[in-house]
């Protein structure tokens, strides 16, 4: 599996995933020529992108997608928020899994201040799992024979210790320590590698959580 960081954070998140047969955006944060470029200027070999949720870092470009020739996946409610249409558009359900070329994507809901989708990603080509999920403060679930693990990292409760906007940032947006709890609430034999997404460019230590998060899975991990 291929994991590719075109963007990450408040200033535009969009990622590439491939499996060798499929490749798959998720999210579409930025610019459309930023993304273009991120996929080496073809998109003509992306089958479709994913959408979290209806913030414009996380779904600039979805028009623009869509018009290059790209499927859109995401929630009634995030169309409906960011008044997407047409024929390229398809929606998610909880719960409910969607095949797109070699791909198994499952959408399950978590905790933001909208409605906010994370993906359980399986190959069928590589036999491979992957678990995305951003802007989400913490999981109800579990998941089964993970691979990949690419997470939202944003802040540490040290870091937001006082802040006017502490609470806000609890409810919508995971922290360090309860990224910890997700991963050891996992089985990671398997995983191969765990990328860290969305870090707070004033309450996120880059260093600090690829230290710790190293430290408890044992596995290899990148800040994107």
């Amino acid at each position: 599996m291929n994991i590719k960081v075109i963007g990450s954070g408040s200033s535009g998140n969009c990622y590439k995933v491939d499996d060798g047969k499929t490749a798959l955006l998720i999210e579409c944060g930025l610019p459309i020529k930023k993304i273009k470029e991120g996929c080496g200027f073809n998109l003509s070999n992306v089958s479709g992108c994913l959408i979290s949720h209806s913030h414009k870092d996380h779904c600039l470009s979805a028009n623009d997608v869509m018009k290059a020739g790209v499927n859109v996946y995401c929630s009634d409610e995030t169309a409906l928020e960011t008044k997407l249409g047409g024929h390229r558009l398809k929606p998610l359900q909880d719960l409910k899994g969607e095949k797109i070329g070699t791909f198994e994507v499952f959408s399950f809901p978590v905790h933001h201040d909208v409605k906010t989708f994370a993906f359980y990603i399986h190959s069928y080509h590589t036999k491979e799992r992957i678990l995305f999920m951003t802007d989400s403060a913490y999981t109800d679930y579990k998941f089964p024979g993970l691979n990949y693990i690419m997470v939202e990292v944003s802040y540490s409760e040290d870091a937001i210790a006082g802040e006017a906007d502490a609470t806000r940032m609890r409810r919508s947006h995971m922290s360090i320590e309860n990224a910890v709890k997700l991963l050891q609430a996992n089985d990671l034999s398997k995983v191969n590698e765990i990328w860290l997404l969305h870090l707070s460019k004033r309450f996120g230590d880059s260093v600090a959580f690829k230290t710790k998060v190293q430290e408890v899975s044992g596995c290899p991990t990148y800040i994107a």
